[in-house]
């Protein structure tokens, strides 16, 4: 049990962190005049579902690697879900960072797999960026979305992103009938802790 809340607490500094650096990011961008509407999301809440998925997968008795692995992600991936909800853009900080370490660890290792699967899911996402001008899908979505092929797998990711672009359009056509865009990351943040808690066991 100590173990378990020990995680928590390492989850939500991961989270806090996160937060703090879209903060200060976020207070060097400015909004695009045809981007979503900002959103005053509250700190406490990614800091207490990342806490909480750090209960969760610490329980379900994943190992150190996992675990920590995860809980590195949560700086990028709340400070992308916090920075697009305030400001409508995704900070190149959240997801080319991350994604040149896990080159370097690709490069390393000759897990060539893991390039194949963010190289793909980037493709879809890039495809619907340069169809829609930025639009209906930008480019720090489909960079986040590389991540998202990188952490994941390629099916895992598939359908991961599957489920967070059908919750946007669920969402965006009961705000504004579809003629307005929002912010995207939370929608793929959010499905990503889902996979974590359906991948990760003992």
């Amino acid at each position: 049990m100590i173990t378990v809340f020990a995680w928590a607490f390492i989850y939500a500094g991961a989270a806090a962190c996160g937060v703090i650096a879209a903060d200060f990011v976020c207070a060097r961008l400015e909004r695009h005049d045809d981007g979503p509407a900002p959103v005053q999301l509250h700190p406490a809440i990614p800091i207490v579902l990342y806490a909480l998925l750090g209960i969760v997968l610490a329980a379900r008795g994943g190992n150190l690697l996992q675990l920590g692995t995860i809980a590195l992600l949560g700086v990028p991936l709340v400070g992308a879900w916090y920075s697009d909800a305030r400001t409508g853009i995704v900070p190149d900080l959240f997801t080319l960072v991350p994604l040149s370490i896990i080159a370097f660890g690709v490069v390393l290792h000759h897990t060539w797999w893991i390039a194949i699967s963010a190289l793909v899911i980037f493709g879809a996402f890039a495809l619907a960026a340069t169809l829609s001008r930025g639009r209906g899908m930008g480019w720090g979505d489909a960079k986040l979305a590389m991540l998202t092929g990188a952490t994941l797998g390629l099916q895992v990711s598939l359908l991961t992103l599957s489920i967070a672009c059908f919750a946007a359009t669920v969402v965006s056509v009961i705000r504004s009938r579809g003629t307005k865009p929002i912010a995207f990351a939370p929608y793929i943040v959010v499905s990503m802790l889902i996979a974590f808690v359906v991948s990760v066991h003992r």
